[in-house]
């Protein structure tokens, strides 16, 4: 809404309705469909090439993006599923492998609230994260929670001994793939180490023009190489999301 990705998110025209993921009850379905039927109610997903119309009191939707809410969760709570818990999910599918140490930074948002839920159902052995709500991710599962406000999670002589396998970064900037690169609290390439992130250097983005677009994905395609074919340092991966 602030303008700050019109070039790809941006309405056609103003003015428009925002929102992404919503939850609602089908009021009507396409002749044929078998999936959904009136009265249901389900969380979908948007799938406009920017995140607007869900706060309309109606919304069309396609049935392949959409799930039967379950009957545990309000309204609210399902509405806040779709978008982050896929993202999660595929995080977890892709590039968690059996035995992986993992640390999770920023694992209080949307997005990692669910990863840390399933981390150790795709195998992970060992979960740590960082966030100012310790108490927050020892209710998500985790061996080890980290207030980035109290420690360093990159001077913790406990990850310098046993370096992670993963990293699943969900905080942003330069910062935290500086530390994980030069450390050693992640394994280098070479010995499996991967740094994957879903928010690069730029966790808030300014799209106004096509030179940002490039630049943005000039630095991290560039990143994604050299880490390729570099093995002394882990593996970078940007992670697109959906």
């Amino acid at each position: 809404m602030s303008g700050k990705t019109r070039l790809v998110q941006g309405p056609p025209s103003l003015p428009y309705i925002p929102g992404g993921d919503l939850c609602g009850t089908v009021v009507e379905v396409s002749e044929g469909e078998t999936q959904f039927k009136v009265g249901d109610v389900v969380a979908a997903m948007f799938d406009t090439a920017g995140p607007r119309g869900a706060l309309a009191e109606y919304k069309v939707v396609k049935a392949e993006n959409a799930a039967l809410k379950p009957k545990s969760l309000s309204f609210e709570d399902a509405a806040a599923l779709p978008s982050s818990a896929l993202t999660a999910m595929l995080l977890c599918e892709r590039y968690v492998r059996k035995g992986d140490r993992v640390l999770v930074l920023g694992g209080g948002g949307g997005v990692g609230c669910h990863v840390l839920q399933l981390l150790k159902a795709h195998g992970a052995s060992y979960v740590a994260a960082t966030c100012t709500d310790k108490d927050l991710l020892r209710s998500l599962g985790v061996d080890r929670a980290v207030d980035r406000t109290e420690e360093n999670w990159w001077e913790i002589a406990e990850f310098k001994e046993a370096p992670f396998d993963l990293v699943v970064d969900l905080y942003g900037t330069h910062e935290p793939w500086k530390h994980a690169s030069s450390s050693g609290t992640v394994k280098s390439g070479r010995l499996g180490g991967r740094y994957v992130t879903t928010v690069g250097d730029t966790p808030y983005m300014v799209f106004r023009h096509w030179w940002h677009i490039f630049k943005l994905m000039y630095d991290m395609t560039a990143r994604g190489i050299w880490t390729r074919l570099s093995r002394g340092n882990p593996r970078w991966i940007y992670h697109l999301g959906l």
